[in-house]
Formats: structure tokens, C-alpha cells, sequence
């Protein structure tokens, strides 16, 4: 069985030790901590709504850029109310915007899913009613039943961007993206990156073994391998994708990469 704390504390540890030179060591770990009670915060209909706005920009673009145009977006659908009565004139008038992404499809995916959001609050009382109906931390099977709820009822979810989405809003799931199937794949855990179920199901077995809220082993997982994490330091990832930085990784002796390395 892999040794998931050994893993864990020594990408962890990479991630610190290489951010710490562009960042104090002690901004890393507070950034780092404020995931480490994500599980247990209380979010509002309108948290709930913007974590489906943005997921459905971060899907199939770079994070980079999607993050750069996050107060654009917001401006735009930081109210479901206001953006399940968008129109065709609306969808025009910010696909206009020099500012924002210009994906027509992803904008009007955000005014269904408002329309969608706003009747489901309208049902329940609130979207935390909604998701407590299914009592998703009770088990993993009414986890995987809200899951396929939400892919279906929401327009421009799929398997993985389902995940994103419970993973943050604290569901206990980490998100297969790319990223992590790669490391997760380059770690021998998973023996295709495509197996985005035995992805979730080692997240789980982290969880498990180093007693971290999931979100805090995606977030550490998801910053040492994705192109650039500012928060922690990291200009550069180190698990990239070509030409990871195997000199700077102090994981390499549970690593099964043989490629180009820099």
C-alpha cells in the first residue's frame, strides 16, 4: 500500500520549501490553512452560485486566465437574480466587455444555471436546503446521488467539473482535473489519467491517512502541479506537466516519472 502521509508531507513540504522563494514561509502556510476549514464554512446562495460561475469558466481554460478576468466576471453574475433575467441583448452587451472571456456558450450556461439556482431556492428555502435534502456527507452513496443531480439539472457540468464544484463548496470529494490525475498517475496511484474515479477514491485515502480535509490535500496537490500558484509563491509549478522541476521535488523517490525533466 502506498505510504499516502510519506507522499503527502513530502509534496507538502516541496511546495513550502520552493514558494518560500518569493514568499515568507509563515504567508505560505497561512494561505495554505485558510483550506484546512473550508469543510465548515456556512455559504450563502449567492457563495453557492458563484462556485458554479466560476468552475464553469475555470472548465477547458487556463487558470491563469480565467483567474485574471474573476472581478470582470463577477460584475456580471455575482447575483443569480439578476443574471437568471439576462437576455440575448445582455449576453451581447458583456460579451462586449474588452475585459471579459469571450465564450458565448460558458455566459449563457451561467444565465441557465441562474434560472435553474433561482428555482431550486425557490423550492427549497435556500441552496443549502437543497443539498442537505440529499444528506451527501451521511455517505458516499448520497454523495455520488447529489452528484449526478447537479451534472444533470446544471448546463455545462461534466464528470470532472461536477467534482470541482462539491469539492468547493465542502463536500468531502477532491476534483480529478488534469492536474491531479497526472500527479496522481506519476505517483503510481492510479494507473490510466483518465481513471477519474480512482482518482477521487486515492483523494479520499489521503484524506484518511494525514487526517487533512480533502479540500486542504487538493488545494497542496493542486498548487505543486498546475502552471503557476501566486498565493503560495510558485511562478512556476513543479509537477508541470513538460519538463517538471524533478531537481526542486522532494517527492522524487515515490515518483514513477522517466521523461524530460529540467
Amino acid at each position: 500500500m502506498p505510504d499516502y502521509r510519506a507522499i503527502f508531507e513530502a509534496v507538502e513540504s516541496t511546495v513550502i520549501r520552493v514558494g518560500s522563494d518569493n514568499l515568507p514561509t509563515e504567508e505560505i502556510r497561512k494561505n495554505l490553512d485558510e483550506y484546512k476549514s473550508f469543510e465548515g464554512k456556512k455559504l450563502s446562495d449567492a457563495d453557492y452560485y458563484w462556485v458554479f460561475v466560476y468552475v464553469t469558466f475555470y472548465s477547458g481554460f487556463r487558470a491563469a486566465t480565467v483567474t485574471a478576468r474573476l472581478p470582470v466576471i463577477r460584475k456580471y453574475f455575482a447575483d443569480f437574480h439578476l443574471a437568471s433575467s439576462y437576455g440575448p441583448q445582455d449576453i451581447d452587451r458583456i460579451l462586449h466587455d474588452p475585459e471579459m472571456i469571450k465564450n458565448r456558450r460558458k455566459i449563457q450556461a451561467c444565465v441557465e444555471n441562474a434560472q435553474t439556482f433561482k428555482e431550486i431556492v425557490s423550492q427549497h428555502g435556500s441552496f443549502q436546503g437543497y443539498i442537505d435534502s440529499f444528506a451527501p456527507k451521511a455517505s458516499s452513496t448520497n454523495l455520488m446521488r447529489l452528484k449526478r443531480e447537479l451534472q444533470h439539472r446544471f448546463v455545462g457540468l461534466g464528470r470532472v467539473t461536477t467534482f470541482h464544484v462539491l469539492t468547493d463548496i465542502g463536500m468531502p470529494v477532491l476534483k480529478p482535473d488534469r492536474v491531479m490525475c497526472r500527479v496522481f498517475k506519476r505517483f503510481g496511484l492510479v494507473a490510466d489519467e483518465k481513471d477519474i474515479e480512482g482518482v477521487v477514491k486515492q483523494g479520499g485515502k489521503f484524506a484518511e491517512h494525514t487526517g487533512h480535509p480533502i479540500r486542504y490535500i487538493d488545494i497542496v496537490f493542486v498548487a505543486f502541479g498546475q502552471v503557476r500558484s501566486t498565493e503560495f509563491g510558485l511562478d512556476r509549478g513543479i509537477c508541470l506537466e513538460k519538463n517538471p522541476r524533478c531537481s526542486s521535488c522532494g517527492a522524487k523517490e515515490f515518483c514513477t516519472y522517466d521523461g524530460p525533466a529540467c
